[in-house]
């Protein structure tokens, strides 16, 4: 009844449909044509594990709000050729479509590379999801990353891509990681050195590690040329939060606060560095000196003997002859009346007042040498 159009997908073997007659007692089915059933029973049951997986996220999804269609589809699958993936969730969501891919395990580049293409071909426009596990296969984990978030330390868990899923991301495709209820959505980490600028000191700022060593964010898919990825956990419930579309709108937030506070961290690296170089570049202030006490002015060979020279007395003047005794010669009695009387008559009384006694001169300076000696030479 199926006409040979179904092959298995872990042998290729035809398949048969049993039980799609109304007197059936068994539910549709497809089998083997032979009784003996699949001949790789374990790749067979890796597949159909894999297809339980991918129904019950389609489960999941169609319970999300904003979520008005739901199905399951193979985007450019070809039998004769089939690429190992489960089918994808087609899921429209307001105006938008998305198709979601849940692998067990990634096929290789090409075969990634050819269902991009065919969800591109088929669902123009729609935004191709790949929900990974978290495994050793597909979560190649390193040390965890810090960053400075919204004014507090924190620490995101970082991953190593491997080939496939840069083959996804570079194709346009969004790589995300399934933990439990939560949604770990990655951005790129890309590492380098501040470079050494005119004006800058990066050496000695007592750190820990380089100053200079620093991390740029490429968001909102990490950048072909990302070293590693560090991931944003959000919670799947709101991966449709806006009911317009099905997108990761919590981790984006994260995203645009980190790229915020990396332009802040670089300015400041910057100025410090500015800054260090201002403090050693500038000599330290000099110590004011001490005035000392102002030194007399030493005197001439002239001056000095001047000062030692002893200044001759001043010559006394020529004796005039007492009027008195002219006079009055000796052994005459001077006559009544005259000063050497006994009695001694007082002066008169002033008719006004004295005259205002004169203000003090300024003090005559001492002659020198050579004037003494022109008064003296005047004399004689």
């Amino acid at each position: 009844m199926a006409g040979g159009r179904y092959r298995c997908r872990a042998c290729g073997e035809r398949l048969i449909l049993k039980g799609a007659r109304p007197s059936a007692k068994v539910q549709p089915h497809f089998a083997h044509r032979s009784n003996d059933g699949c001949s790789r029973p374990e790749q067979e049951a890796l597949l159909d594990a894999a297809d339980e997986v991918v129904i019950q996220l389609r489960e999941q999804i169609r319970a999300l709000p904003g979520v008005t269609h739901c199905v399951t589809a193979s985007p450019g699958e070809d039998p004769e050729h089939p690429s190992g993936l489960p089918p994808a969730v087609l899921a429209q969501c307001g105006t938008t479509t998305v198709v979601i891919e849940a692998p067990s395990a990634l096929p290789g580049p090409e075969a990634i590379r050819r269902r991009i293409r065919a969800v591109r071909d088929e669902h123009a426009g729609a935004a191709h999801v790949w929900f990974l596990k978290r495994d050793l296969a597909q979560f190649q984990q390193l040390a965890p990353h810090p960053v400075w978030l919204r004014g507090q330390k924190a620490l995101h868990e970082q991953v190593a891509p491997n080939e496939r899923q840069k083959a996804i991301n570079e194709a346009g495709g969004h790589v995300y990681w399934l933990d439990g209820k939560a949604v770990l959505v990655p951005y790129g980490i890309r590492r380098f050195q501040h470079p050494v600028q005119p004006g800058q000191d990066w050496t000695n700022w007592k750190w820990r590690s380089d100053p200079r060593d620093d991390w740029r964010i490429s968001k909102p898919r990490p950048a072909p040329d990302a070293d590693t990825w560090g991931l944003v956990p959000v919670a799947f419930v709101s991966l449709t939060r806006t009911r317009g579309a099905f997108r990761p709108a919590d981790a984006y937030q994260v995203m645009g606060d980190l790229y915020a506070a990396q332009e802040r961290r670089i300015t400041w690296r910057n100025e410090h560095a500015r800054e260090v170089y201002a403090a050693r570049a500038t000599p330290p202030a000099e110590p004011e000196a001490e005035v000392e006490p102002q030194q007399p002015v030493a005197a001439s060979d002239g001056e000095a003997a001047e000062l030692r020279t002893p200044p001759e007395p001043e010559p006394e003047p020529e004796s005039l002859p007492a009027t008195g005794a002219a006079e009055h010669p000796a052994g005459a009695t001077p006559p009544a009346g005259t000063g050497t009387s006994a009695g001694i008559v007082p002066p008169p009384r002033p008719a006004g007042p004295p005259p205002p006694v004169p203000a003090p001169s300024a003090p005559v300076p001492a002659p020198r040498l050579w004037q003494r000696l022109v008064r003296l030479a005047r004399r004689r």
